[in-house]
């Protein structure tokens, strides 16, 4: 079969591999569709640690052609998304609700192999069927919107609360929208793209500032009454708008860092602002126990993702979209690969 197969740091290679096996209670899946995302660029760069040579694509939806003895409840030809952060079950964190933290943690498309490709194999327990009605491209997005479930639970916002998104990539649009669901009032998008801002207006967002042509911070005191926010959350991954994140939060306030940094960089801020402040600063790190609420609000259209899918494209070509991805062209969100 058709695979990518990052074999190492900015080598992408489609070529063909062995076509997998399930094992007992494993499942063979025909990919449909498989999301790109910054987690694959920053794996490609080497910002983020992978096990190399690994089949990238973790955000990945098909049809089940196989499946090993033991699996129950899963049967040939159900269409199906897979949580790719597979937790083991057994290990201290799992046994303790706090499976984001497995140590054994399956992590398809980094740790194992992935989506990007015309077959993949997984396990069962991992394994969510969807909706005849909900298109294999939508349902890719089941682990972004999971992992931005989670930035929202641990966020935990009121309503009438304030929340600023520093950044309006797909991820940033994905929590805008949840983060309306969740009852916020003020909905503030900061991101340096004009057309990210168009896109966040009709996704909700209450105030748009541009980052690079506004002064963020004296726009966000004249939005809050010099208050600033109660809630905000980083969904770029770099330093600076880690460090902007602290600066923007009212007293009291919230900052949830969803964005991955480069797994070496340091940020430098006051601790003195976070103590005077009393600042409540949290990770939000994959994705434990949303994945059935991220299937039902795809389903219902409740989270809106068209809009985000910019371009799709076959296997062969995936480093198209790969530069599309690092370039970061006007108005581009997404690609989806369609092997």
């Amino acid at each position: 079969m058709r695979a990518a197969v990052l074999e190492e740091t900015k080598k992408l290679v489609v070529k063909d591999i062995p076509k997998p096996e399930p094992k007992d209670s494993e499942i063979l899946i025909k990919i449909k569709a498989c999301g790109i995302c910054g987690t694959d660029v920053k794996l490609y760069k080497g910002e983020y640690t992978a096990n190399i040579p690994v089949v990238l694509g973790h955000e990945f939806s098909g049809e089940v052609v196989a499946t090993g003895k033991e699996v129950r409840n899963i049967k040939v030809g159900d269409r199906v998304v897979v949580d790719p952060n597979e937790s083991c079950g057994v290990c201290n964190f799992c046994r303790t609700a706090q499976s984001t933290f497995c140590q054994n943690l399956a992590a398809y498309g980094v740790l194992r192999d992935g989506g990007f490709a015309e077959y993949v194999v997984v396990n069962e327990k991992g394994t969510y069927k969807i909706p005849p009605d909900l298109s294999f491209e939508v349902a890719a997005f089941c682990e972004p919107v999971s992992c931005a479930i989670h930035a929202i639970d641990r966020a935990g916002i009121k309503a009438g609360e304030s929340v600023a998104i520093i950044g309006g990539g797909t991820q940033g649009q994905i929590i805008l929208q949840l983060a309306r669901i969740a009852g916020a009032t003020e909905l503030i998008m900061i991101t340096r793209s004009k057309e990210k801002l168009d896109l966040a207006r009709e996704f909700g967002a209450t105030h748009l500032i541009r980052a690079g042509k506004e002064n963020v911070k004296e726009r966000i005191l004249e939005i809050t009454d010099n208050q600033g926010v109660d809630v905000v959350i980083e969904a770029v991954g770099s330093v600076e708008t880690v460090e902007e994140a602290i600066e923007l939060t009212k007293r009291g306030g919230r900052v949830i860092i969803f964005g991955f940094t480069p797994e070496k960089e340091k940020a430098t801020f006051m601790p003195f602002d976070i103590l005077s402040k009393e600042l409540t600063i949290m990770g939000s790190w994959v994705n434990p126990y949303t994945f059935l609420r991220a299937i039902s609000l795809l389903a219902k259209g409740k989270i809106k993702v068209e809009p985000l899918i910019s371009k799709k494209i076959k296997l062969d070509n995936i480093m198209d979209g790969f530069k599309l991805m690092m370039k970061k062209p006007k108005g581009f969100m997404k690609a989806i690969v369609e092997p």
